[in-house]
């Protein structure tokens, strides 16, 4: 973000530069023409002084001898005509044959004077030119031309401008590098901000943003994410806390319940009476099963510690699971087809509680629930090795799409599953603790029938 703060300010600061370099730039080869087209005036007017003083007196020899030093002293030609077009002074270089010069010399004649010159820029090759009218009034009898060479002129300019180009690169880098540590402390909240969100958004919701850097908006905006989080956190505790508390205070209830309903079946005669009490001792079982599941749900969300998703090997997991997979499957007579894990992925991070538990939960469903015959755990990789993925795969019944959406929900159980023991809180635990290190957990359907559970981790080594 710092990066493209400060590319968004190259534009302006080539504006800023453009604003202040081109208007200095003019004004310094406007300041140069100007100067040197007024001395060049006042030597004309000069020159015209004693032109005018020559005519009157028909001596011309020191005027010639003046003219002539000043052209070489200052390597500028000077044309001294009369009102017939005559040369009245020739410094044996011809007089420009333009029409710019042609006008000037006529609005002189006429006792007109030119108050500017053309700027001269550093790639401005004409002269400076200056005619001056001889005479007073409107009695003039010849006219003054100077042509001064624009060499020094130019190069003066030139040298001006890059005395202002290396002012303005000083200054730009001064900005740059002044940018740099301001977006810094401008963007530390925001950093911060970003670094608490990603703890909150990993379960630790006692990550608070920094209130005392940055300007102060932000350190507003960092007070108000703050106020936030502590509401949030304190929901979740109450949450937590009274999910806890029913749960522990139904417990002692629900079994002196159970052991209560137990005891009546001594004095039940009738049938009847006792597959009532089967029945009434049955669900007591379930209802207990059912608040040690929240209670595992609630302990699942408050493991912090294991947030961060701790390394397990692929091949122990296998190895650890193998014996209570067969157990599962035999008890729930379908056939256990276990295929070694693909290579490239030999650790992962497993989920809160250890990924042995969440692949029990899967392999039970499927060998309990799915109707099938064939129940398949397999491990393979997808990109280059930096995802492992464990699937647990029946050839059951499957799930409609609906299903399969909803079976990741707190307590939902198919309607065919509805007297079959469980809580259905599996899947939604599975989906919670594998995406709390990155992970994700989907259903979908078999290709020759039935469900496939995976569970996608991120793998620790290659």
């Amino acid at each position: 973000m710092r990066r493209r703060i400060v590319l968004s300010m190259v534009p302006v600061i080539a504006l800023l530069v453009l604003g202040v370099g081109i208007p200095y730039a003019i004004l310094v080869s406007e300041r140069a023409t100007q100067r040197v087209f007024i001395d060049r005036t006042g030597d004309a007017v000069r020159f015209a002084s004693e032109v005018d003083a020559a005519i009157e007196s028909g001596e011309s020899t020191g005027l010639g001898e003046e003219l002539a030093s000043y052209s070489a002293l200052y390597d500028s030609a000077v044309w001294v005509l009369a009102l017939d077009g005559a040369t009245v002074y020739d410094p044996g270089v011809p007089l420009p044959d333009d029409e710019e010069l042609a006008g000037a010399v006529r609005r002189a004649f006429a006792g007109g004077r030119v108050s500017e010159a053309p700027t001269v820029y550093p790639w401005t090759a004409a002269p400076v030119r200056v005619v001056e009218p001889v005479g007073r009034d409107s009695q003039v009898t010849a006219v003054v031309v100077i042509e001064a060479p624009t060499d020094t002129l130019r190069a003066g300019s030139l040298s001006q401008w890059a005395v202002g180009i290396g002012v303005l690169v000083v200054a730009v880098a001064g900005l740059l590098a002044g940018l740099w540590p301001l977006t810094s402390w401008i963007l530390r909240p925001v950093r911060d901000l970003e670094r608490s969100t990603a703890g909150i958004g990993a379960g630790d919701f006692t990550t608070r943003a920094d209130v005392d850097r940055g300007p102060q908006e932000l350190r507003e905006l960092s007070e108000s994410f703050n106020t936030m989080a502590d509401t949030v956190e304190r929901s979740m505790q109450r949450q937590r806390a009274f999910v806890t508390d029913a749960a522990h205070q139904l417990r002692n209830p629900l079994a002196s319940l159970r052991l209560s309903v137990e005891n009546l079946r001594p004095w039940l005669r009738d049938g009847d009476a006792r597959e009532a009490h089967e029945d009434a001792v049955a669900e007591t079982v379930e209802l207990g099963a059912t608040f040690e599941a929240m209670l595992g749900a609630v302990s699942a969300e408050r493991d912090d510690g294991e947030r961060d998703g701790d390394l397990c090997s692929v091949v122990d997991v296998f190895d650890a699971a193998r014996p209570r997979w067969q157990a599962c499957a035999e008890s729930a007579g379908v056939r256990l087809v276990i295929e070694e894990p693909a290579p490239g992925c030999r650790t992962v991070r497993q989920p809160s509680g250890g990924l042995v538990a969440v692949l029990d939960e899967l392999v039970s469903n499927a060998a309990r629930l799915s109707g099938g015959t064939t129940v398949t755990v397999r491990m393979r990789t997808e990109s280059e090795g930096r995802w492992a993925l464990f699937e647990v795969e029946d050839d059951g019944r499957g799930l409609s799409e609906s299903e399969t959406t909803a079976a990741t929900g707190r307590f939902w159980r198919a309607p065919r599953h509805q007297n079959v023991a469980g809580t259905g809180l599996g899947l939604a635990i599975v989906s919670d603790v594998v995406a709390d290190v990155g992970g994700t957990f989907d259903l979908r359907g078999a290709s020759g029938g039935g469900i496939v559970a995976t569970v996608r981790l991120p793998c620790a080594s290659a």
